[in-house]
């Protein structure tokens, strides 16, 4: 299986975090900032490093952004890169763009410009947060559940034709299959709604698979598949 491809534009905290958080996962990621000295810090946990203004299209053409599956676009301050930025990566027909976007209002252009997610950072915090606030114990079980990882998947050819208690994934690889989607099995348009499957549903090709497990258990069946 091919390893997803990331690209974070932008070392500031949020991008910085970002290399912390996939550094050790099964991804192929690449990172540039103008930064000499943000690049060099993260360098030796990423395929690739770049030290350039992520904004300019020339550049990021320049470093093969149409390979990539997924762009971040972590700039905090200045808009108008951020903007300049999905914009190019939108262009160079990236399949998902996700910025930072300080507000409703930013969020609207940014959109309109073509980015997939809008991530309004202190929105989602105070979201994280309340739970917490309301009930001590759920910090508890936000700690817990950030120990598995949830990822959608494509079937190897080895899996399609069989069924989930003949795969019998959970004793040997400890991961589960929450759900899966089947290509057009909805209406043009309108995104496909997840299927929660029996132990005798049998895996098609043409299905994502949505997978859970803790990390390590994740990692090891995404690098043997």
């Amino acid at each position: 299986m091919e390893r997803l491809r990331v690209l974070i534009v932008g070392l500031g905290r949020l991008g910085s975090s970002l290399v912390d958080e996939l550094s050790d996962t099964h991804v192929e990621l690449m990172v540039i900032d103008k930064s000499a000295v943000a690049v060099d810090s993260v360098k030796d946990r990423v395929s690739a490093a770049f030290v350039a203004d992520g904004s300019d299209p020339a550049v990021l053409e320049s470093i093969g952004v149409s390979e990539m599956d997924v762009a971040i676009v972590t700039y905090g301050e200045d808009f108008e890169a951020s903007v300049l930025a999905v914009a190019s990566l939108v262009q160079a027909k990236v399949k998902r763009v996700l910025v930072r976007g300080a507000n409703e209002r930013q969020a609207s252009v940014l959109r309109a410009v073509g980015a997939t997610r809008v991530i309004l950072v202190e929105d989602e915090m105070g979201r994280r947060l309340a739970p917490e606030v309301m009930s001590p114990a759920s910090s508890d079980l936000i700690e817990y559940a950030s120990s598995f990882r949830v990822v959608p998947w494509s079937p190897v050819v080895s899996m399609v034709g069989k069924t989930l208690a003949e795969l019998d994934l959970r004793r040997r690889h400890e991961i589960t299959i929450l759900g899966y989607w089947r290509e057009g099995a909805t209406a043009a348009g309108r995104k496909p709604r997840p299927v929660l499957p029996g132990p005798d549903y049998r895996v098609s090709a043409s299905d994502t698979l949505l997978l859970i497990g803790l990390h390590d258990a994740v990692e090891a069946f995404l690098a043997s598949a």
